[in-house]
């Protein structure tokens, strides 16, 4: 039962974190064509490839905080994110084309899609063991240790 238990909050976990923060890259990536003056399109292959690739990514962080709350879950996390970061930099390099002539706003609207497209690819993995820790119960057994201890303290 604690098997069933473990792998469900593992598959929960890397498909809530990957399809939400796959779905919000999308559409930060979408931002950033429009930045850069080129024309969004959208397609439903595209999304759900870009989430599947999310889910894929954070899955071995995901699995690895579904078995345990040692410290190395976080090295799994760690490789989720440099997987991630391969097809991020290469839409990047993709959707920006030639930025010569870009306007003042549009060099903002520019960076600040970068940047939340490339936060999303740090924060799907960490994302993932929150969520796993959160449908284990592990993260609310820790926090109200902390508090015991705190109030001992205090």
């Amino acid at each position: 039962m604690r098997a069933i238990k473990v792998l469900t909050s593992a598959v929960a976990g890397a498909v809530g974190a990957g399809v939400v923060l796959g779905a919000l890259s999308r559409g930060f990536m979408r931002l950033l064509t429009l930045a850069t003056g080129g024309e969004p399109g959208f397609s439903w292959s595209g999304t759900f490839f870009i989430a599947l690739i999310f889910v894929v990514a954070v899955a071995p962080a995901a699995l690895a905080a579904a078995f345990t709350m040692r410290w190395w879950r976080w090295l799994a996390a760690a490789a989720g994110a440099l997987f991630l970061m391969l097809p991020a930099i290469g839409v990047f390099s993709e959707e920006v084309g030639d930025v010569n002539g870009l306007s003042t706003m549009a060099w903002v609207g520019l960076v600040a899609a970068s940047v939340a497209v490339f936060a999303t690819v740090f924060v799907a993995p960490a994302a993932a063991i929150w969520l796993v820790d959160r449908l284990k119960g592990a993260a609310p057994v820790a926090d109200s240790a902390r508090r015991s201890a705190l109030a001992e303290v205090g």
